[in-house]
């Protein structure tokens, strides 16, 4: 368990992000794991991904994190698709992707009570 900033672990998890889309990336490069290099990368990606993950659930509530996590991965992914892999998007699907974005968006500014973090806060360092 990281002891860290609210701020720090928002990095930490913006890194587990980056990881996750690598990882996603790989996935659709890799042919069904044919290609045993990007396999080896996914793996690898997909393990630091969820690792950094798990060291800031006692910082950021897991619904939070989680939406946060699985929505801007999403969100990046669509876009990879588009850009990377010429995957198309109809407008109802780039529509949804903007709303997942702003819900996130709101979950991360509205989604915890104050005083819970606060508590949870006190309560972790507590502990050592």
């Amino acid at each position: 368990m990281l002891n860290v900033s609210k701020p720090a672990a928002y990095t930490i998890l913006a890194c587990s992000i980056v990881c996750e889309i690598i990882g996603s990336a790989c996935l659709e490069a890799c042919n069904g794991f044919e290609n045993k290099k990007l396999t080896i990368l996914l793996i690898i990606c997909y393990f630091v991904a969820f690792s950094l993950f798990s060291k800031i659930l006692h910082i950021i509530d897991l619904a939070v994190g989680y939406a946060t996590w699985t929505a801007l991965g999403a969100i990046a992914c669509a876009v990879l698709g588009v850009v990377l892999f010429d995957q198309h998007l109809t407008i109802t699907g780039w529509v949804s992707i903007i709303i997942m974005a702003i819900g996130v968006f709101l979950l991360n500014l509205f989604g915890t009570p104050k005083e819970e973090n606060e508590e949870k806060m006190e309560e972790t360092e507590g502990w050592q």
